[in-house]
């Protein structure tokens, strides 16, 4: 990536599994100053880089004890497709949503109370896709052993 170098990879590395370090200990692991770390991080910040920073929940403090994929079969996935996906994306219990290749265009994974939260979930995916959504299938999460964070912003 032009404007990326060795140093920045390895402050990206390190962000990426401790996200709350401090400069003065990323600054230490880089072999950096605490202001060169923070010039660096502005850098990646307003390349894109870095895509924003977020506290990770255990969604069973919310109670939220219900993990679910939700994949989903579009008849026509176009930009037109777009509007929607960022209404889904803005709701409050939707973890991650993503478009991906295959059958199945979009994956969404969220966190609800309870089974009848689930059923209700996607009768609103149904109304809002309308006849455009010919299928959903919903996944529940058994247990998770890794999970990568991030937030779009």
């Amino acid at each position: 990536m032009p404007g990326v170098d060795e140093k920045d990879r390895e402050i990206l590395r390190i962000l990426r599994e401790e996200g709350r370090i401090t400069l003065t200990d990323l600054g230490r692991r880089v072999n950096l100053s605490p202001a060169s770390v923070r010039n660096r991080l502005d850098k990646l910040e307003r390349l894109g880089a870095v895509k924003g920073y977020s506290a990770v929940v255990d969604p069973a403090f919310l109670d939220e004890y219900v993990s679910v994929f939700f994949e989903l079969t579009l008849a026509i996935d176009d930009h037109t497709v777009d509007p929607l996906l960022r209404k889904v994306a803005e709701m409050e219990n939707v973890e991650s949503l993503y478009r991906r290749s295959g059958g199945r265009q979009i994956l969404i994974k969220a966190h609800f109370h309870d089974t009848d939260e689930v059923k209700a979930f996607a009768g609103r995916l149904k109304r809002l896709f309308g006849r455009n959504l010919e299928r959903v299938e919903a996944t529940l999460i058994i247990d998770a052993f890794k999970e990568c964070w991030i937030s779009l912003r």
